[in-house]
């Protein structure tokens, strides 16, 4: 590397302005304070390689083959680990198959992300209140003091011989249960219903679990066998309200609220066979309200007016729950099919009505079950009351309004997913150059739109490809500095068919902070005479000046370095000592110190 002197002031080095100032020698530069003439044809001052060089040890196909003075690569190919990842690498706890929001795309197929089905309305009730459960071959819904039943989802037919307004239904797989203001009824194959128990009981909440059908009514739950209301429990508030009543295996959970204080117990059964309230099974904060809850698969799921947990069952029987799910506020209604919760949420993204869908064969942290947004309508924004799956399809019930069924036929026409902080594993700045997208070929009227922001949520680049056919795009961009960066994919269609996407590949590299390097050859000798000998004399102890750079180096204190003018902080990174001869006095050498100094 070729390499001159700079001169300035009539060919002094590393000087200009005037002489006033005694303290200012000319033809030396200044490190901690202290003045030293140096060898200029051993002095150096470049940039320091921003990556280290790497080799690599293993014959594995990995990303740690890739050059990393190159460009670095950030990709997605699948997404089945689900939604709630906002920030990627620099959170121990990312995943690579994660993102963070989607609206309207099924992610649940491996290495791909394709449309959800859409919904149709299949039935308008008028009730304030619905309640909807399904059993083997048909599906019930309430409608004020009636309910309709249907096995196809077209036809629907009323149940016969109801009294009061119904307050709740349950199934025991066969028969529907229905709970009214006037009294508990069961429904089997006909449409005729008959009052379950000789003992008159309105009940506003009912459940078939272990073989029993226990009901609440206010804040008294029990047994309601054929003849007669077993009393399990009167809460001493009479405000408190029974809200969740499910099994797990052969013992009985019971739990509710009042006020801002949820209670979960479990359940005994004694000598005579009775059911009697035994422990807390679960504790919850104040102001979580526990208003849903059922066991699946030997474990359980929580909907509270905070969100959704995942319980498992402890040796003495209580719950531990994981981590909030808390993206879509409160859970109101759960139901569950093959490896999927379906959970009823408060607040859907952007708009409209729907649901959340838990994979409990997917966990992303212990007891954190990956979820991704499901079925959903745009009619309404009301509270979803029930849910329920039937044959393939999912259903669910609005306020006061529609029953709702997942279509076998028709797609959304639009959905998107939303990558979350692209980060590249570190805070500093990046430069993102291209993004590269592959996906099933393209059917007419199928489109899948591009679009990458920065951490402000302003884009650096989109495209739209529309081409029939097509199976790949890439979209250059402009190498904009940026903290963060977020992928967006939207997938559209008429609704008949859905664009499928692959797998996406973003390219940029970080901006490392740049370091300077100076090897600075600093002479220290006895005596040194300066100013173009002209009789200016440095005078100096090598072994005093050398210890001082040596206790600069071993503490790696930040210093001021001077070129005439012009100051820099910096770090002793290394020395090196090369000898000249003896001092007179033999004690030590005459000698250059060769001092590496880095930037801060």
């Amino acid at each position: 590397m070729s390499f001159s002197i700079p001169t300035y002031n009539n060919g002094t080095p590393f000087f200009t302005g005037e002489f006033a100032d005694p303290r200012v020698i000319p033809y030396t530069v200044s490190l901690d304070g202290r003045d030293y003439a140096i060898d200029l044809e051993k002095y150096r001052h470049n940039g320091v390689a921003r990556f280290r060089n790497g080799v690599v040890t293993s014959s594995e196909v990995n990303d740690g083959l890739l050059n990393p003075e190159g460009a670095w690569w950030r990709y997605r190919y699948s997404w089945h680990s689900g939604a709630g990842q906002e920030i990627d690498e620099l959170d121990p706890d990312s995943v690579g198959t994660r993102f963070q929001a989607s609206r309207g795309i099924d992610v649940w197929d491996k290495y791909q992300a394709c449309l959800l089905p859409s919904t149709e309305n299949k039935l308008t009730v008028a009730a304030a209140d619905i309640h909807m459960v399904s059993t083997g071959g048909y599906v019930y819904v309430s409608d004020g003091t009636g309910v309709k039943r249907s096995a196809d989802l077209t036809t629907w037919s009323s149940v016969t011989g109801l009294s009061g307004t119904v307050q709740g239904m349950a199934s025991d797989g066969s028969s529907c249960y229905i709970a009214t203001t006037v009294d508990v009824y069961a429904v089997a194959t006909g449409l005729g219903a008959t009052a379950v128990s000789t003992a008159t009981t309105p009940a506003d909440t009912i459940a078939f679990v272990a073989n029993r059908l226990i009901v609440a009514a206010d804040n008294v739950i029990g047994e309601l066998t054929t003849t007669t209301f077993d009393t399990i429990y009167t809460h001493f508030q009479s405000a408190f309200r029974w809200t969740a009543i499910f099994g797990v295996g052969s013992r009985i959970y019971m739990g509710g609220f009042a006020g801002n204080r949820s209670e979960l117990y479990t359940t005994t059964t004694t000598d005579a066979g009775a059911i009697a309230l035994s422990a807390e099974a679960a504790s919850f904060f104040a102001g979580e309200l526990l208003q849903a809850a059922m066991s699946y698969g030997g474990s359980v799921v929580l909907g509270t007016s905070a969100g959704i947990r995942f319980a498992q069952l402890g040796s003495d029987a209580t719950l531990t729950y994981g981590p909030l799910i808390s993206d879509f506020d409160g859970c109101t209604a759960l139901a569950a099919e093959g490896r999927f919760v379906y959970c009823a949420v408060e607040t859907f993204p952007d708009s409209g009505s729907g649901l959340v869908r838990l994979a409990l064969d997917e966990f992303t942290a212990p007891l954190l079950p990956a979820y991704a947004t499901d079925v959903f309508t745009t009619d309404s924004s009301d509270t979803i009351e029930a849910v329920a799956r039937f044959g393939s399809q999912t259903l669910f019930a609005v306020t006061a309004d529609e029953v709702y069924a997942s279509s076998t036929t028709a797609y959304v026409t639009s959905g998107y997913i939303d990558s979350g902080d692209i980060t590249f594993g570190t805070v500093e700045k990046k430069s993102v150059s291209q993004l590269r997208a592959n996906f099933v070929a393209l059917a007419p009227n199928e489109a899948i739109a591009i679009a990458v922001t920065n951490e402000k949520d302003a884009s650096i680049g989109s495209k739209n490809i529309t081409i029939d056919g097509e199976t790949e795009s890439t979209l250059d961009l402009a190498g904009e500095a940026v903290s963060r960066t977020r992928v967006r994919f939207t997938l559209s269609g008429d609704g008949t068919t859905t664009p499928c996407l692959e797998q996406w590949r973003l390219r940029g590299y970080p901006i490392a902070p740049g370091v300077e390097e100076w090897v600075v050859p600093l002479i220290i000798h006895s005596r040194t005479v300066v100013n173009d000998s002209e009789g200016q004399v440095l005078a100096m102890d090598p072994w005093t000046e050398t210890a001082r750079i040596r206790d600069n180096w071993q503490t790696q204190d930040i210093v001021l370095y001077k070129e005439g003018d012009y100051a820099f902080r910096v770090r002793i990174d290394n020395f090196q000592i090369d000898t000249a001869e003896w001092r007179d006095g033999s004690d030590y050498f005459e000698l250059s110190c060769t001092v590496r100094l880095l930037s801060t």
